[in-house]
């Protein structure tokens, strides 16, 4: 049997199961996201040597540790003898201690230590299982499906973070009360921004029509024709002009990725923690950032002092109101998912359907791999 078990459909508390849910749209909300590929778990900085942490997705809890050596390890989050989480443990030089008796496991998951003596028996032969682990941007990654797929569904890249020239960036993370799904409408639908987005650190862009969606194996991909940067807001004020009058959203499985007029991209990594909590990882960039009230532009290498006031004054609060529409579109579909819903976006649609293919595709291989164990048993 390979070390990996598949993920349920854990939809405890939602309108809808996705087997019985009646729509495409119902079907995208009640979806899971398939674990067979990158998901961030938490900013490396936030594990110290001696440290381990709770990391969920959907039904799946793992404990994430570093060990005294700088060594990460992630491993199912029990002890075999009472089941009790090892993220309650205590990481002992490298390897997790459990804190009931003191069961030992090392980054391979396998049983090192008994904390007391075995009455006579042998010393168990237990082997949890592991997840593969990587650090890239800043992030841990963690793959909690199949690992047969990791060559095919590599690490994202944000390019723009490469080289010998790379862009600014502001990195941020929000623990968001909404499914994924409520993100992806945010991200791949620009029609809210003037509606929404109204304040002087918030106002971004003044957007025309759409101009194309289409979608390509696992990406929707959207073009929107942008008129100009809103006069009224800071952003004008800080980034490069505008290079190209459009911005692209691209909703790549499952990953989304919004580029704006060549000077400006914003990746976003969600991890489901449930059925009605993600969390967001952000990587807002920018070619470069003006100094207010210069003509005078800072590359990435020069512009640190300038970060933390950029995240204060335009990222934060530009991203907290995208926060607040998830979870109040969330609030929405609990409460009227029996509504009709009117929507005419372009993405939407394609979106939900990438979504529940997605997750078909996931049931579909998860559930083949359980009848062959069981025929072969």
């Amino acid at each position: 049997m390979p070390n990996f078990v598949p993920i349920s459909n854990l939809t405890s508390g939602l309108p809808h199961t996705f087997e019985d849910a009646p729509t495409i749209r119902h079907k995208a909300w009640a979806a899971g996201f398939d674990p067979a590929y990158w998901y961030p778990a938490e900013w490396d900085k936030n594990i110290a040597p001696g440290e381990v942490t709770e990391i969920k997705f959907w039904d799946m809890s793992v404990a994430l540790f570093r060990g005294e050596d700088g060594t990460l390890g992630a491993v199912e989050d029990r002890c075999a003898h009472r089941q009790i989480k090892l993220s309650r443990g205590e990481v002992k030089g490298c390897e997790l201690m459990c804190s009931y008796h003191g069961w030992t496991y090392n980054c391979a998951g396998k049983l090192t230590e008994v904390g007391h003596e075995h009455f006579g028996g042998k010393m168990p032969a237990v082997t949890l299982r592991t997840y593969p682990v990587q650090v890239k941007y800043g992030l841990i990654w963690l793959f909690f499906g199949d690992p047969s797929l990791m060559e095919e569904r590599p690490l994202p890249t944000i390019e723009v973070l490469e080289g010998d020239k790379p862009w600014v960036s502001v990195p941020l993370d929000f623990t968001i009360k909404c499914h994924p799904t409520a993100i992806i409408n945010n991200v791949m639908d620009s029609t809210h921004v003037q509606s929404l987005h109204r304040k002087f650190t918030t106002r971004s862009m003044i957007y025309g029509n759409v101009a194309s969606c289409e979608t390509q194996g696992d990406t929707v991909r959207l073009k929107h024709n942008i008129k100009k940067l809103d006069e009224g807001g800071l952003l004008r004020w800080i980034v490069n002009p505008l290079k190209e009058p459009w911005q692209t959203a691209v909703y790549e499985y499952p990953y989304l990725v919004v580029s704006v007029g060549g000077v400006y991209k914003l990746w976003n990594f969600m991890r489901p923690i449930g059925p009605r909590e993600t969390r967001l990882f952000l990587f807002p960039t920018a070619e470069g950032l003006r100094i207010p009230g210069t003509p005078w532009y800072t590359p990435a290498k020069v512009a640190k002092p300038f970060l933390g006031m950029a995240e204060r004054f335009l990222a934060r609060p530009l991203f907290v109101e995208d926060v607040w529409s998830s979870e109040a579109e969330q609030e929405g579909y609990d409460a009227n998912h029996e509504s009709r819903s009117i929507d005419p976006h372009p993405a939407i649609h394609p979106s939900y359907q990438l979504t529940v293919r997605k997750w078909e595709e996931h049931l579909a291989r998860t559930r083949g791999v359980i009848i062959s164990f069981r025929a072969g048993a």
